[in-house]
């Protein structure tokens, strides 16, 4: 039996953009610590406003930063370790990690931190989420789940009090958590849902909020609930009212969930689109008659929708979440809506952690990969929500050009040491102008704020060629396979690539468009790269000369291979891929640079 009810304040409110009317109400937890009361304050003051941008840990949150500069304000981590078994030492050291990330982004970062639970089967040490398919381990009878004295319910009792056992950890440190268990929960493809009757799964919630609530005592979770794209066990040509009634079915029950939500991704079956042309609001106006009153989050997407048509028309979702970066998640789309005025990012947000946060750096310009004079100036834009901001450094970090969004924020802290500090400015200004004088060649150039307090916040790191032309740049391409991504390589954007395939030997040729003294190349990989590959250049297209060779390239980035030979004059410039280094992938080149000289 639940422990009190919450009670419902009598305050309406009428957002605009949401088309409908929302229910100002007191936390499901009535013990809620105070700063899950304040996220859900704001939450509540943004709604029907604008919509706040996220990113899940699958995508990452470095990857968007390195991107655009920018941090999402949601952030979601797993409290599922995935690795097997369960419990084992793999699987509680990715928990460690998990809940150590969201234990900074709220105290470090400031930022809202989410949790979705993928559950892997209880009482099966290899068991997953997913009842079918590759990583399917089978149905669960959920009936007898939510039965005291059953082995299913004592299994899955098990779990709930080992995953308790972590967030305790987080309620201990005072933060709050969007707790979002059984995501996509009338689905179908994960355990938790009983298709035949939906009033077990809906049971099942009232017993994890009983469990870690009433017994464990975990004040620190505001409940949100997670709607499927469509429900399983329901045909494709119900009626819309049809499905809104089995859709009920399932959820627990207004004193149970703080607000609702939904997971879309593009599905021309079901009829959703790409969220470059679409904002989903079928899916918004369902979750309206499933739980009225309750705010609506795109819980899980592949991209935040259009922001323009989010901004003119709606709907007002309280979040959007992206699952990954790339794929329909594209760099420049990430760019675009990270940097649009609907769209909310960390730095945008109020200070709602009671004490000292990092603050904010962005390299606004030059752009990551650009060309510049040995003299040049960078835009760098500075946030401090606490507003004791003290200074701005800049540094050059060691090394060649690396892929930094597979860097972590503490990877780059310790390269610091080993920085050369170029530049650094007093300030409490929020846009400053910092300049730098380097000698030709390729840097990796990154700001850190400092504030009062020691805090520090880096930038996104920009990828600068000083005072040298690079020969490639936005000439012609061809490829051996997928032809249609090769000019990638030379766009200047350092995260839109040529992915060539796995089969056999892959080439990309650059066309210099004219006879040129080539004498140095520099190849940036992602994780999926070249093991093995020549340097070939030609003055016809047709008879080959290789100039440099790596034959067996190790690493888990792929980063940058620099290569400088005695110049020579060439038109063409060849990459020949013989062996991938990965067994997973192909080859993944985001940038080909060309110069005549390279200085060391």
């Amino acid at each position: 039996m639940r422990v009190g009810k919450c009670v419902s304040v009598v305050l309406v409110a009428f957002l605009a953009g949401t088309g409908g009317i929302v229910s100002a109400v007191e936390p499901v937890d009535p013990e809620l610590i105070p700063e899950g009361r304040r996220v859900l304050e704001y939450l509540h003051e943004i709604y029907g406003q604008k919509t706040l941008a996220g990113i899940a840990s699958y995508g990452g949150r470095r990857p968007v930063q390195e991107i655009c500069g920018r941090l999402p304000a949601v952030y979601g981590e797993d409290a599922f370790g995935w690795n097997k078994p369960k419990w084992g030492k793999s699987y509680t050291g990715v928990m460690d990690r998990n809940f150590k990330d969201i234990h900074d982004w709220w105290h470090i970062h400031g930022g809202i931190p989410q949790m979705q639970f993928h559950w892997g089967k209880p009482g099966d040490p290899n068991g997953s989420a997913w009842v079918s398919g590759d990583k399917g381990t089978g149905p669960v009878d959920v009936k007898a789940t939510i039965t005291p004295g059953t082995p299913e319910h004592e299994a899955a009792m098990e779990d709930l009090r080992r995953t308790a056992d972590y967030l305790e950890r987080l309620h201990e440190a005072q933060v709050p958590i969007l707790w979002r268990p059984f995501h996509e929960i009338e689905g179908g493809w994960f355990w938790w849902t009983d298709k035949e009757t939906p009033e077990n799964t809906a049971a099942l919630w009232r017993m994890m909020y009983d469990y870690l609530v009433n017994e464990r005592g975990l004040h620190n979770l505001i409940w949100v609930y997670s709607s499927a794209l469509r429900p399983g066990g329901l045909p494709k040509d119900a009626s819309l009212e049809d499905e809104i009634a089995f859709r009920k079915r399932y959820y627990p029950g207004d004193e149970y969930v703080d607000f609702v939500g939904i997971d879309i991704y593009p599905n021309d079956y079901y009829g959703w689109g790409n969220p470059t042309e679409d904002t989903y609001r079928k899916a918004f106006e369902i979750m309206q008659k499933v739980a009225p009153g309750k705010m609506i989050a795109l819980c899980e997407c592949a991209a935040i929708p259009n922001p323009d048509m989010l901004a003119e028309k709606g709907p007002g979702w309280l979040y959007a979440l992206p699952w990954f970066v790339g794929g329909q998640n594209p760099p420049e789309w990430i760019a675009e809506t990270f940097s649009h005025a609907q769209i909310v990012t960390l730095d945008e947000m109020p200070q709602l952690v009671p004490h000292n946060i990092a603050p904010t750096a962005r390299i606004a310009s030059p752009a990551d990969g650009a060309q510049v004079p040995t003299e040049f100036s960078l835009a760098v834009n500075l946030k401090d929500r606490d507003g004791n901001l003290l200074s701005a450094s800049l540094y050059v970090l060691p090394g060649t050009w690396k892929d930094w969004a597979m860097r972590s924020e503490q990877d780059i802290l310790d390269l610091v040491p080993q920085a050369r500090l170029i530049a650094e400015r007093a300030t409490s200004r929020e846009w400053i102008g910092m300049s730098a004088q380097l000698e030709p060649g390729l840097y990796d150039v990154m700001v850190m704020a400092r504030d009062s307090a020691g805090m520090v916040g880096q930038s996104n790191v920009v990828r600068v060629i000083v005072g040298l032309e690079d020969l490639a740049r936005g000439k012609p391409v061809e490829a051996s396979s997928h032809p249609e991504t090769a000019a990638a390589a030379v766009d200047g954007n350092m995260y839109t690539p040529w992915s060539g395939a796995k089969e056999g030997e892959q080439w990309i040729t650059v066309d210099l468009e004219q006879p040129q003294r080539v004498g140095a190349v520099a190849a940036t990989w992602w994780k999926a790269y070249a093991k093995a590959y020549r340097v070939e250049l030609s003055t016809d297209g047709k008879t080959w000369t290789s100039v440099a060779e790596i034959t067996d390239k190790r690493g888990y980035e792929g980063d940058t291979d620099i290569f400088r030979f005695e110049p020579q004059t060439a038109r063409y410039v060849r990459l020949s891929c013989r062996e991938p280094g990965t067994s997973w992938g192909g080859y993944t080149l985001y940038n080909l640079s060309v110069f005549e000289k390279l200085p060391e």
